[in-house]
């Protein structure tokens, strides 16, 4: 009897320790994998209980007008959006019970001063409980181009993105999608938005992934120029026949013998899916990551990469689909943008930015952002030849819609097939060509007309508005060379 009594008592034991380790893993487990996703759902009321005593920092743009500020006593804190449609996928919302969305969200802990940057005096503020306020965000947008943008969009489609970006800094200086949002009233139009099936909430700039049609055609040519051992010239039937597969031109008709820089004037389909099948899946897909396809995009705001996926086996006439940006190919406006500012840039890449600077309470600067190299793509050399040829585009070509009278642009029309049966209409490009301050993504979905009918007057357009309103000040001049 005393033997099983011990052995009882062990097991009990045994029993108590299990469910004290047990425990002491899923709490070590939850705080170190769960705290931030906890601290951060929307249903946490603790977080705003805490957010509420603190004034959410300000956002300006790039030219110190106030877009975004905080009203009230503490406790009491009333988010303003003095534009809340035109930078409601930038800026998004904050709110107690729907959550954080764009740069409220990503920026949240700046916004509120919890970045570890405070001074002594914030920091007495916050141990005493006394009024604190948070940092200011200063962006790189331009609120006069990016109303311009939207408006240009908003007449030409129900749906797309504008990005136009500085191809020399990455600076950001209209970032456009939709359908957008009314982000002050985010929780009255909540049901609304959640019933609606066209994406409201959807960045369409950085999240939304379209098949880019021949505007992926200048990855393509960038690769075949590098290769340097493929002949360019080609004569053009009409039709190229790849494993039993016809493919055709957008227009009918025979250009007989051509060039690299006629293919791309004319966009002739049948060049670039014999050119491409001959260059072939791993030289195409290594100038496609160049380009910062397949790969994470440092960003402001959460960047779904854009694909090309060369790493499997593909079938030839997929491969050849995806030299004319159809296939395996998907991109977002803002990568597109940032391909045109590659070439123009002279081969190298920018980082992109949409946040300029942090500034705390005083006004003082906690962060300002340089620009950054993100990729050495191709040659200079390369770059100006294909500069060359996106000119030819614009003054000879399929892109004639985007030419300016006193601007030299620089451009690549796409019409690009997908599932609804209608075509997007795409066009990138910079401008002015020979030393670019602008670079320039345009898509308008299902427009059912082609990339230079559609998409190349609204480039047009805007790259001539910001040129006659955005100023490159003297610090961005020196930043660039």
């Amino acid at each position: 009897m005393y033997n099983k009594d011990r052995k009882r008592i062990l097991y009990l034991l045994l029993g108590l320790i299990a469910l004290s380790l047990s425990l002491v893993i899923y709490l070590t487990y939850f705080v170190i994998a769960e705290a931030e996703p906890m601290k951060n759902h929307a249903a946490n009321r603790r977080s705003f209980i805490v957010e509420s005593k603190i004034k959410r920092g300000s956002i300006y743009d790039r030219n110190g007008e106030l877009l975004a500020s905080s009203e009230g006593q503490e406790g009491n804190y009333q988010r303003i959006y003095n534009y809340p449609i035109l930078y409601s996928h930038i800026i998004g919302y904050s709110h107690p019970s729907l959550g954080k969305s764009g740069l409220e969200s990503s920026y949240n802990d700046y916004l509120l001063n919890r970045n570890g940057n405070r001074t002594l005096k914030q920091i007495s503020d916050m141990i005493r409980e006394r009024h604190q306020d948070g940092n200011s965000l200063i962006l790189t947008i331009d609120t006069k181009v990016q109303s311009k943008a939207r408006e240009l969009l908003e007449s030409n489609t129900e749906k797309g993105s504008i990005v136009l970006m500085n191809p020399k800094t990455g600076e950001i200086y209209a970032m456009v999608s939709l359908p957008d949002f009314n982000a002050q009233k985010i929780q009255q139009d909540w049901d609304s938005i959640q019933e609606n099936k066209d994406g409201i909430l959807l960045n369409r700039s950085i999240n939304g992934r379209y098949p880019p049609g021949s505007t992926f055609k200048m990855v393509t040519a960038a690769a075949l120029l590098q290769d340097g051992n493929i002949d360019l010239s080609y004569e053009d039937l009409g039709t190229q026949v790849i494993d039993g597969r016809e493919f055709r031109n957008a227009t009918a008709g025979e250009n007989g013998e051509v060039g690299l820089r006629e293919a791309l004037a004319n966009s002739l389909n049948t060049y670039f899916v014999s050119k491409g099948v001959e260059l072939g899946q791993d030289k195409l897909g290594a100038m496609a990551d160049k380009f910062m396809f397949n790969q994470e995009i440092p960003f402001d705001l959460k960047i779904t990469p854009s694909i090309f996926d060369h790493r499997k086996k593909l079938e030839t006439t997929n491969l050849a689909a995806s030299a004319i940006g159809q296939g395996d190919v998907l991109a977002t406006p803002l990568n597109m943008a940032m391909v045109a500012s590659a070439i123009g840039n002279k081969g190298t890449m920018e980082a992109p930015i949409l946040v300029k600077e942090v500034e705390d309470s005083n006004g003082s600067t906690i962060i300002r952002k340089d620009p950054k190299v993100l990729s050495e793509v191709i040659s200079p050399e390369i770059a100006e030849q294909l500069t060359e040829y996106m000119v030819s585009v614009v003054n000879n070509g399929i892109g004639s819609n985007a030419a300016l009278s006193r601007m030299q642009v620089a451009g690549k029309t796409g019409t690009a097939e997908n599932s609804s049966g209608k075509n997007h209409a795409w066009f990138i490009g910079f401008a002015p060509a020979e030393d670019p301050e602008f670079a320039v993504a345009v898509i308008l979905e299902q427009a059912d007309k082609s990339g230079g009918t559609a998409a190349a007057p609204v480039a047009r357009d805007l790259l001539l508005y910001a040129a006659r309103n955005i100023e490159i000040s003297n610090e961005e001049s020196d930043e660039q060379e």
